[in-house]
C-alpha cells in the first residue's frame, strides 16, 4: 500500500473543491518530513488513505491500515447519520422544553405556593448553577467512561426529577427537582453535540448540527403551544407532566444508538471501534476499506490537558468567547419582554393580563407571542450561520458576526420609532443566534477526542457564569433605563470582536483530532475523499 503522511493544522494543507471530487494537495517540504519522521509513535502507525488502500491479498492487504477520519469519510453521511441527529434532537428537544418550561409556568406557580420577589429569582439561579456543574462532570465523565453511557443516566434522572417536579407539595421540594434538571441538561447538552460531532464526515458537519439545533426550536416552540392550551384549565402542573413526554420519547429512542467510535479508539477497543465503523459503513451502504483499524490509547478527561501550554491561549479565549455569548443570548431574552412593557420610544404596551381558573395569574397571549417570537428568529440564525461557516471558514465568521452583532445592538439605542426598535430587537436575536451557532460547531472541532468533552463541558460551564451575570445585571439596569443594558452589550460587543480576531485555530476541511500526536500536528497526510460523497 502507499502510506501517506497527514496533518491537520498543517499551513500547507490546501483544499479545493471539484465538480466531481474534493481533492486535498499537500506541499510538503523537508522540514516537514524530518518532524514527521521523528514524532513516529509506536502506538500510531502510518495511516493508508481509503483510496490507496489494497483490494487483494496478493497486493498486501494484511499490512494495510486505516483510522477513523479515513472510514467515516469514505461512508458518509447516511441513513446511520439521520437516526443519530433523530435520536440526539430528540434529546435536544427534550431539554429546549424543559429549559422553556421555567418562562410558562412561574406566574401561575408563584400564585399557587405564594412566592417571594427571592424565592421567585432563585428558580432560574439554582438552574443555571446546576447546569454548569453537570456540564463540567458529565463532560468529563464522558471521555472517561464513554457519551452513551453517560447520556442514558442523564436521561433516566431527567424523566424521574422532571416526574417528580409535577407532584412535589412544597417549593423547596420544587426546587430540588429543578435543581436536578439543570444540572442533567447541562450535562446533555455539550455531551450529545460532541458525541454527534464525532460520527460526522467532514464536510457534513455545520450542516448536521443544524439538524440537532432545529429540534431545540421546535422544543420551544412545542412549550409554548401547550402553555397555551393547558395553562388556562389545568395549571402548572399539568404543563410540568405533559413536558416530561419528548423527554421519555429520547429516553426509549437513545438505547439503539451505539457509542462513539472515537471513544472506542483512543480507548483501545478496537474490536468495539471496528464494529461500529462496520455498521455506519454497512447502512450507509458503503463498503469498509480493507486493512485494519488504527487505534491509540489516550490518558481520557484530564482537565489539566484542556490547560496545557499548547491549548492554553486558545482554551482562554474560548472562556471569554463562550462568557459573552451566552450573556448576549440569555440577556436578550429578558431584555425582550421589558422593552416591550417599558418602551421608551412610546409609553403604549401590548401586553396585557391573564389569569386562570384558580384566579392566579397566567401568561398572556402577547407574552406568548414574545415567546414565540424570539424562539422562531433563532430558526434564520442556525441557517445562517450554517452557511457562514462553510462559505468563508469559522474564523472570518466569528469576526463578521461579531461586527453584525454591534450594529444590531446600537441600532437599538436611538428612539427612532416602535417598528425600528423591534426590528433591531428581531436582528439582535438572529445574529447572537448565528454567532452561537458558529461555536457549537467550531468548539468540538478544535479539540482531540480524548479531551473534546470534557473541554466542551468546561467551557459551557463557564460560559453560564455569562448567563448569570447577564440576567442580573439586565434585570438590574432595567429598572433604571433598558439603554443602560444596550450599553453594556455594545461594550462586551467590541471585546468579543477582539477575541475571535485572536483565534488562530481554522477548522473547516479539517479532520478531527484524536491524539496527542495529532492534537501536536506532527504528522501528516494526503486525504483524498471518495468522489461519491
Amino acid at each position: 500500500g502507499i502510506n501517506a503522511e497527514y496533518g491537520y493544522d498543517n499551513p500547507n494543507f490546501e483544499v479545493s473543491d471539484g465538480e466531481d471530487e474534493r481533492e486535498v494537495t499537500i506541499i510538503t517540504s523537508p522540514e516537514l518530513e524530518d518532524v514527521a519522521i521523528q514524532s513516529a509513535s509506536p502506538v500510531s502507525s502510518p495511516i493508508t488513505s481509503p483510496d490507496s488502500l489494497p483490494t487483494s491479498p496478493d497486493s498486501g492487504a494484511s499490512n494495510a491500515t486505516f483510522d477513523l477520519n479515513n472510514v467515516l469519510e469514505v461512508a458518509g453521511f447516511g441513513r446511520y447519520h439521520i437516526f443519530f441527529m433523530i435520536v440526539l434532537g430528540m434529546m435536544s428537544f427534550a431539554d429546549a422544553a424543559e429549559i422553556f418550561m421555567a418562562s410558562v409556568i412561574l406566574k401561575d406557580m408563584k400564585c399557587d405556593f405564594d412566592l417571594s420577589a427571592v424565592e421567585e429569582a432563585i428558580i432560574p439561579a439554582i438552574v443555571f448553577f446546576f447546569y454548569a456543574i453537570g456540564s463540567i462532570i458529565a463532560g468529563k465523565l464522558s471521555d472517561m467512561y464513554g457519551r452513551k453511557k453517560v447520556l442514558l443516566i442523564g436521561m433516566v434522572v431527567l424523566v424521574v426529577s422532571a416526574l417528580l417536579s409535577a407532584i412535589v407539595p412544597t417549593f423547596w421540594l420544587f426546587l430540588c427537582c429543578r435543581a436536578v434538571t439543570g444540572f442533567t441538561i447541562g450535562a446533555n447538552y455539550g455531551v450529545s453535540v460532541v458525541y454527534f460531532t464525532e460520527i460526522v464526515p467532514m464536510r457534513h458537519r455545520s450542516s448536521a448540527m443544524l439538524g440537532m439545533e432545529l429540534f431545540w426550536t421546535i422544543g420551544s416552540v412545542f412549550e409554548c403551544v401547550v402553555g397555551m392550551s393547558v395553562m388556562t384549565k389545568y395549571g402548572w402542573r399539568a404543563q410540568v407532566g405533559i413536558t416530561v413526554v419528548p423527554c421519555l420519547l429520547a429516553l426509549l429512542m437513545l438505547p439503539f444508538c451505539d457509542e462513539s467510535a472515537r471513544y472506542y479508539a483512543i480507548s483501545g477497543q478496537h474490536d468495539k471501534a471496528l464494529k461500529v465503523v462496520e455498521k455506519i459503513c454497512r447502512r450507509n451502504r458503503r463498503k469498509l476499506p480493507e486493512g485494519e483499524l488504527q487505534v491509540s490509547i489516550e490518558e481520557r478527561g484530564n482537565m489539566r490537558a484542556v490547560f496545557a501550554p499548547e491549548l492554553l491561549r486558545h482554551t482562554l479565549l474560548l472562556v471569554l468567547i463562550f462568557f459573552i455569548n451566552m450573556y448576549h443570548v440569555f440577556s436578550i431574552v429578558i431584555l425582550l419582554p421589558d422593552v416591550l412593557i417599558n418602551n421608551y420610544c412610546s409609553a403604549s404596551s401590548f401586553l396585557g393580563t391573564e389569569t386562570n381558573a384558580d384566579g392566579c395569574e397566567i401568561l398572556s397571549k402577547g407574552d406568548y407571542d414574545i415567546l414565540l417570537a424570539s424562539a422562531l428568529l433563532s430558526v434564520p440564525g442556525f441557517f445562517l450561520g450554517t452557511y457562514v461557516v462553510e462559505k468563508f471558514g469559522r474564523k472570518k465568521s466569528f469576526i463578521f458576526t461579531s461586527l453584525i452583532q454591534i450594529v444590531t445592538f446600537t441600532m437599538a439605542l436611538p428612539c427612532w420609532g416602535t417598528w425600528f426598535l423591534y426590528l433591531a430587537l428581531a436582528l439582535m436575536i438572529i445574529s447572537s443566534t448565528t454567532f452561537n451557532q458558529i461555536l457549537w460547531i467550531y468548539t468540538p472541532e478544535s479539540y482531540p477526542t480524548y479531551i473534546r468533552n470534557t473541554a466542551v463541558g468546561t467551557l459551557n460551564a463557564l460560559g453560564k457564569l455569562g448567563a448569570a451575570s447577564g440576567t442580573f445585571i439586565v434585570e438590574t439596569l432595567d429598572a433604571k433605563d433598558i439603554r443602560n443594558s444596550l450599553g453594556t452589550f455594545i461594550v462586551f460587543g467590541f471585546i468579543l470582536l477582539v477575541a475571535t480576531l485572536l483565534l488562530k485555530k481554522e477548522t473547516r476541511n479539517q479532520v478531527l483530532q484524536d491524539t496527542k500526536q495529532q492534537q501536536a500536528g506532527l504528522t501528516y497526510r494526503n486525504l483524498q475523499e471518495d468522489s461519491r460523497i
